[in-house]
């Protein structure tokens, strides 16, 4: 079977660069061939963003999503200025100049995003990282633009992340309804962080995130809160109070409202101190926080009624009495006499 191009189609024609097919056919997504064809065609110079996005039947955000590959490519220019085509900078240890005998000390620069050029390369040396930019666009149910290939390539070649631990990740972010890529970002560092690279620690962690959502919803039930789900900082709290502590959900609430009647404000940090206090005492249940601050208000009170005065005689007045009188009576001023 052979394929000709039919002579008619040449009856009007435009100019397409070489390089948007030597080097960007695999690499661009079909939204952005389609945005830089219709100004090739339309308008190179000067293009009419409006009337584009009426026939092609986007919206003006995605249009700029979509224009934004090929200025960063270069192919486009925006305002009359060109960007500036410089290598990525990979991570890079820097080596303090010490002594032979001294320890040296390292300092870790955090990788830039590729350049578009670069990764293209990738795709050329790993397929991959083709086949991980096309399985996400079906997960995410949209097609990935630049920010989203470096996110993903961040995390697969930086954080070590393999390829189907990267779609299992995705596929909870979906399930969470947090599709953005800030979001699959912080969670997919977090599991590079804790080399959560298998298969199977992506399951256990998917299982230990799903419990926390529970958890949570439980907890802003009776906290009155209305996210639908915890922050990525909440989330450690939360794993640490439950699977580490095994704290059950009513002593949380319970920290949670010790919080608010010292705070007035929601602050997990100071929930956590409460709950690390609990847990090095040994408090299990409500009851046993009841028990515990009953414990130590009677011994409180008992160290003020024994307490002596400085010569060694017994204090002539009771302590809770002189607060009492302190807190709510009248207060006098007296003159002192000159002596």
């Amino acid at each position: 079977m052979s394929y000709s191009v039919n002579p008619s189609v040449f009856k009007s024609i435009f100019a397409v660069p070489s390089d948007i097919v030597d080097k960007h056919i695999r690499l661009a997504n079909e939204h952005q061939l389609k945005v830089l064809l219709w100004i090739l065609r339309n308008s190179p110079d000067n293009p009419n963003i409006d009337a584009m996005c009426a026939a092609l039947k986007i919206n003006k955000d995605d249009a700029s999503d979509y224009l934004q590959y090929w200025v960063l490519t270069g192919v486009l220019i925006l305002d009359g200025k060109a960007p500036a085509q410089e290598p990525a900078i990979k991570e890079t240890k820097i080596v303090s100049e010490t002594k032979p005998e001294e320890k040296t000390e390292e300092i870790k620069i955090a990788p830039s995003k590729p350049t578009s050029a670069e990764i293209a390369t990738r795709i050329d040396e790993s397929p991959d990282i083709g086949h991980l930019f096309n399985e996400a666009q079906v997960k995410l149910g949209k097609t990935i633009g630049y920010d989203g290939q470096c996110t993903l390539l961040l995390l697969h070649d930086h954080y070590g992340l393999p390829t189907e631990v990267l779609f299992m990740l995705i596929e909870y972010c979906v399930s969470v309804g947090k599709t953005n890529y800030s979001y699959i970002e912080a969670v997919g560092k977090d599991w590079g962080n804790r080399e959560i690279d298998t298969l199977e620690k992506a399951a256990e962690q998917i299982a230990a995130l799903n419990s926390v959502n529970q958890i949570w919803r439980e907890f802003a039930a009776n906290a009155g809160l209305s996210n639908p789900r915890p922050t990525i900082k909440q989330i450690p709290y939360l794993r640490k109070w439950s699977f580490e502590m095994k704290f059950s959900n009513e002593m949380i609430i319970l920290a949670y409202e010790e919080m608010v009647n010292h705070t007035g404000k929601l602050s997990f940090n100071y929930i956590d101190k409460i709950m690390t206090t609990w847990f090095n005492e040994g408090y299990k249940t409500p009851a046993d926080v009841e028990k515990g601050y009953a414990a130590k208000a009677a011994t409180s009170k008992s160290t003020k009624k024994a307490k002596e005065t400085d010569s060694g005689r017994t204090a002539s007045y009771d302590l809770d009495e002189f607060e009492e009188r302190s807190l709510h009576g009248t207060l006098k001023y007296r003159k002192k006499n000159k002596e």
